[in-house]
């Protein structure tokens, strides 16, 4: 039996290499014609170039999905497409007005260098304080990628692509920062708003105590001992000429107390007001193609209002220009005409794949082929 099961295996594997040679043609031309004709439309097909520009800024994942957010916004889009039409970069506009997320990042894309897999290790967190580090941890470098099909034109796409990222989505962030100021600000005058009230209330308690505590005794009242220190917690405990004299220092206390509040309260608001000011300019320029260095521009005409009325408000605004061009300087590129590079194709690999796949499906299609054959002749 273990003779008769070796022969039938020994007769049946003859048959495939029958089947297979008997089909070798229409396996080789149905295996190689497709790999070839993939092979040859790569190689004389458009090569794709990129140009990568490299800024020394730290981001987190969080900060990055933000700028990411905000590049690929409809509103900022919408601006990238209206400059590179405004180029003459008509074929890239509707690239960019067209493509889902993923195909926009084939164009333009961000990336951190290192990495943030590179740049932290989840796996050696020995405790939830160790791993939220490892989180909040940030690339080095933020690296923008442009990619086209044009090699001469490829620099002039990036000048826009890049202009666009260094002084328009910088606005984004100044409005942000400028609503968070307007409301951090509102919340403090709210604070002295509330406080308002039961300082008052505590101002017109002590003075009406000191009052009683003046009729009470004022035959003494003007004869204290020297060199002594007054402690005023229990002052319900002291001797009565104390206690006037802890309620008037008391008194005192809550004066001052209401009268920085008001000035701060007045500081407040005129902060409040520049920066409403501030706020309501960027948002009207944002819809526009004004720049970061614009807006700054906007910031030093706005010193005139100032240099005579409030001193404490010309320092706020020049500190805040101080910032706006640091930030100005900070979103520049290490190298200003990066190298342009083309991408490997893979067509070797490429072709490679498709030869498998069509060797396998033309193999498959040999056998059903002979098996039909067969089927068909018995029959008949």
């Amino acid at each position: 039996m273990s003779n008769q099961e070796y022969v039938e295996d020994e007769i049946n594997l003859m048959d495939y290499f029958i089947v297979l040679w008997k089909r070798k043609w229409f396996i080789f031309l149905a295996s190689v014609l497709p790999a070839l004709i993939v092979g040859l439309t790569m190689f004389h097909g458009p090569r794709d170039y990129k140009i990568s520009y490299t800024y020394n800024i730290g981001l987190n994942e969080k900060a990055f999905k933000v700028l990411e957010n905000k590049f690929y916004s409809a509103e900022n889009l919408e601006k990238l497409v209206e400059k590179l039409q405004e180029d003459g970069f008509e074929k890239y506009a509707k690239l960019a007005e067209t493509k889902t997320i993923e195909g926009l990042k084939g164009f333009v894309s961000f990336k951190i260098s290192p990495s943030y897999f590179e740049a932290i290790k989840p796996s050696r967190a020995k405790n939830l304080n160790e791993l939220q580090k490892f989180q909040e941890a940030k690339g080095s470098l933020l690296v923008m990628q442009i990619g086209t099909q044009s090699k001469e034109n490829i620099r002039g796409i990036a000048s826009v692509c890049r202009k666009n990222f260094e002084q328009i989505i910088p606005l984004y962030s100044e409005r942000d920062t400028l609503n968070n100021r307007i409301i951090a600000f509102k919340g403090k005058m709210a604070g002295i708003e509330e406080a308002r009230y039961t300082l008052n209330l505590q101002l017109e308690r002590k003075k009406s105590t000191l009052e009683k505590l003046k009729n009470f005794g004022s035959e003494g009242l003007s004869k204290l001992p020297s060199g002594i220190v007054l402690q005023f917690d229990s002052g319900a405990y002291l001797p009565l000429p104390y206690q006037v004299q802890a309620a008037e220092t008391q008194i005192i206390n809550l004066e001052e107390q209401i009268r920085a509040n008001k000035e701060n309260y007045d500081y407040y608001a005129g902060l409040l007001k520049l920066n409403e000011k501030l706020f309501s300019h960027v948002k009207k320029i944002m819809l526009s193609h004004s720049t970061l260095e614009q807006f700054r521009s906007f910031l030093i005409t706005t010193l005139s209002e100032y240099k005579e009325n409030n001193r404490q408000l010309l320092d706020y605004l020049k500190s805040y220009i101080k910032k706006i061009e640091n930030k100005t300087a900070n979103v520049m590129p290490l190298i200003e005409k990066p190298m342009v590079y083309h991408v490997a194709k893979g067509t070797v690999k490429k072709s490679a794949i498709v030869f498998m796949v069509a060797l396998m499906m033309s193999v498959f299609a040999a056998f059903l082929w002979e098996g039909l054959k067969k089927i068909k002749s018995q029959t008949s």
